[in-house]
């Protein structure tokens, strides 16, 4: 039986599940392949040397022709499917013989199931289907060239319970888990919370020889795990929260700017009438002078007239 690296830093699910018989156990609830009792599970859950962490939560293959991806999750992401991803390339390079690949014969592998077991409070649908696809910057033009599915099921207490029930121990996961929030909800720190599950657990008899044998771990993954879920949550709040500011702030200033042209529109619609008006007293000045120079030739007309008559009557004399 392969048991997990315990020198690697692991989340409960990881240091929960991490051997054969327990991957084993989450294959036959959830992978709809059936293969023989007898095929060989191996684990191929990727580890970084480096910083002594475990990089995904759990793979495994099961008889050399399935290779299984878990992911547990507190907090939703989006971006799984590109996650599961670059797991799957890294883990296809520890079971494929690189030089086979440059043969002229076709290199079967492994076919891969991938899987994500939320656990977290918000709000989340009993089964969803995350594509990889739906990542990618446009869609592409007739056939889509890459393509990974990554179905995301529910696992809190009260959904898909057919699926969690066909593992004793999925089920006491969950059960431990949802007994750590409802401390919490209860007001216990989140120490005491896990500390509290983890006795209460015992009593009810789940998880009995794990969380008797690995209560002080546990309570450490907890508390490390959901801490950083919840500085993540914290930090994307404020980055949503400073997104709005930057956008409202844009706003604002886009109806100042809006505001000023709207002044000034008016302002030049309040020059232009007075333009307009000055322009009409003028007409109606050029009007007056022009009909004062009408009545002026009706005069001068007029003393024409009587000029003429008067020469008229001289050259009669």
């Amino acid at each position: 039986m392969s048991k997990v690296n315990r020198n690697f830093k692991a989340g409960v699910f990881s240091h929960l599940f991490g051997d054969e018989e327990n991957e084993r156990g989450l294959y036959d609830a959830f992978s709809p392949v059936k293969q023989s009792e007898n095929a060989e599970v191996v684990d191929l859950t990727l580890e970084d040397i480096l910083y002594m962490d475990r990089i995904n939560d759990l793979a495994f293959s099961v008889g050399g022709t399935l290779v299984c991806f878990f992911e547990a999750q507190s907090t939703i992401n989006d971006n799984i499917a590109v996650r599961h991803l670059m797991y799957c390339g890294r883990v296809y390079e520890k079971m494929v013989d690189n030089k086979s690949l440059y043969s002229s014969q076709r290199v079967a592998i492994a076919t891969p199931e991938f899987y994500v077991l939320y656990t977290g409070i918000a709000q989340f649908p009993e089964k969803k289907v995350y594509r990889l696809s739906d990542s990618f910057a446009f869609a592409p033009c007739g056939d889509i060239p890459l393509e990974l599915v990554v179905t995301a099921y529910n696992i809190n207490k009260g959904y898909n319970e057919d699926l969690v029930k066909k593992n004793d121990i999925l089920y006491g996961y969950v059960v431990f888990i949802a007994t750590v929030r409802e401390n919490e909800r209860q007001g216990m720190n989140r120490e005491k919370a896990v500390r509290e599950a983890i006795r209460e657990c015992i009593k009810l008899g789940y998880l009995v020889e794990y969380l008797s044998k690995h209560g002080s771990e546990v309570v450490n993954f907890i508390c490390q795990e959901w801490n950083w879920d919840d500085a993540l949550a914290v930090r994307e709040q404020e980055s949503r929260d400073l997104e709005a500011k930057k956008w409202m702030s844009l706003v604002a200033e886009k109806d100042a700017a809006l505001a000023d042209r709207d002044v000034t529109l008016v302002k030049n619609a309040v020059d232009l009438a007075d333009k307009d008006a000055a322009l009409a007293d003028k007409d109606a000045t050029i009007a007056d002078k022009d009909a004062a120079l009408a009545d002026k030739d009706a005069t001068i007309a007029d003393k024409d007239a009587e000029i003429a008559a008067l020469n008229k009557k001289l050259n009669a004399v």
